[in-house]
């Protein structure tokens, strides 16, 4: 079998490649569009980091008061950030796998708990909790089940 090498740039062109123009920053299309394929290059890699800025992502609404953004999913469960904004409330729900939850800021009681920035909270597979419910709104990381908010009866 042969075995191909790269072509090899020879001094001559590198020497003008380097002599060239300092480089120009690409518009803002083309910036955007480099970014997404960077982007699409290492989430699409299981053998990577993965980032998700906070300005990045979609929020979508679950209920008036209440959004959902998806950082990462699975075959069995998934991490989100839940924005629940003053006032506002989830209904009881059941817990199919363990359910994680961290207080990232503002308060939420669960429970009957009250649960601040940097507090955590663990709901065990196949124990339901009553409302959940935030007086001054919050934003918790939780990693669940896909169907986390399935309501009981």
């Amino acid at each position: 079998m042969k075995k191909t090498t790269p072509p090899v740039l020879d001094a001559f062109l590198i020497d003008a490649l380097a002599s060239g123009e300092s480089a120009l920053a690409p518009d803002t299309e083309t910036s955007q569009r480099i970014r997404t394929q960077l982007f699409q290059r290492v989430h699409g890699s299981a053998t990577t980091y993965m980032f998700i800025h906070s300005h990045e992502g979609e929020w979508v609404r679950l209920r008036k008061g209440v959004e959902l953004k998806i950082l990462r999913q699975d075959a069995q469960s998934r991490s989100y950030l839940l924005r629940i904004a003053p006032g506002a409330r989830l209904p009881p729900h059941d817990h199919p796998v363990d359910e994680e939850c961290l207080v990232l800021e503002g308060d939420a009681t669960v429970d009957g708990i009250l649960c601040r920035q940097g507090d955590y909270h663990l709901a065990p597979q196949g124990k339901p909790h009553d409302w959940l419910t935030s007086e001054n709104g919050c934003l918790l990381f939780v990693r669940g089940a896909i169907e986390q908010h399935a309501h009981r009866s």
